[in-house]
């Protein structure tokens, strides 16, 4: 009686284990970038996790990084099964564990790209780019391809030194860089456009207060990316429900909410060989 009761309770472990690791396994985490508050982003984006666990049948969780590589890293090392990163990220997550974009998000005029631009104070006296010289500029991180990746390549095209011609900063967000302006702290802020109208809730003053000095080339909009060693029906099955999740009601207005999308588009790595070009021409080594 004793020793079946021992096996009894023996196999009751074994199934309860089995139990625990299957649950483990069927969690697929979901990474974000900082492009607004990160404290907010976290408590947002729950709502579409909860959609995509709908879609998938599998539970989804969101995970949001400091920066913009925590993404990356985050693909690299397995805590994240895929995520929503600009088109930099993307490159660099490609090179470093050869993670894949599978969607490109799309704007309201339904177009995949976008493009940066460089913001002044009306009452400035900068009213070109040759003005910038000797002036304090807020970009938006290193890794970020419409905060400084862009803009920077666009100043370089236009003669200026980054490193000897002007100062600079990194703001930390769009959001972040447009306060700086309008704070008076940096003559020039560098955005996506248009922040001002994205951010109006929080700044709204700035449409009034702020011209656009000028804009860089076209920039492959936000990439979904997911890693590298996913298999083609696991991409398939986030991408199938990314673009059914955008296209109900409920889907389509939280990206416009949180992150000002529009949809998706299929997306291939070709798309985003503009970037790589846009790097070399900034001097910036993918390999580290």
């Amino acid at each position: 009686m004793k020793k079946n009761y021992l096996m009894l309770l023996l196999v009751i472990m074994i199934l309860s284990f089995v139990g625990c690791t299957n649950d483990e396994e069927e969690v697929i985490r979901m990474g974000f970038v900082p492009m607004k508050d990160g404290d907010k982003l976290i408590e947002s984006v729950q709502p579409l996790a909860d959609m995509l666990s709908d879609e998938l049948g599998v539970k989804v969780e969101a995970f949001t990084a400091t920066n913009y590589v925590g993404v990356v890293e985050g693909l690299g090392s397995g805590q994240v099964d895929f995520g929503f990163i600009p088109p930099f990220a993307y490159v660099l997550a490609n090179k470093e564990n050869n993670a894949q974009v599978i969607l490109t998000a799309i704007n309201k005029h339904g177009q995949s790209n976008y493009r940066s631009q460089f913001l002044v104070m009306n009452d400035s006296d900068i009213e070109s780019f040759d003005d910038i010289r000797d002036k304090k500029v807020a970009f938006v991180d290193p890794s970020s391809t419409s905060g400084y990746l862009f803009p920077g390549a666009h100043l370089k095209g236009e003669g200026i030194d980054l490193d000897n011609d002007i100062q600079y900063v990194y703001a930390g967000g769009h959001d972040k860089a447009l306060q700086l302006l309008l704070n008076g702290d940096v003559d020039v802020a560098t955005t996506f456009v248009d922040s001002r109208e994205r951010y109006q809730k929080d700044f709204p003053e700035a449409l009034e207060a702020t011209t656009v000095l000028g804009y860089t080339k076209d920039i492959p909009n936000i990439s979904v990316t997911v890693r590298g060693d996913m298999d083609d029906d696991m991409q398939e099955k986030i991408q199938n429900a990314l673009l059914t999740v955008s296209e109900t009601e409920e889907g389509s207005a939280l990206l416009k909410e949180l992150f000002n999308m529009y949809g998706f588009t299929e997306a291939t790595d070709e798309d985003y060989e503009v970037i790589r070009v846009t790097a070399e021409q900034m001097n910036v080594d993918l390999r580290e």
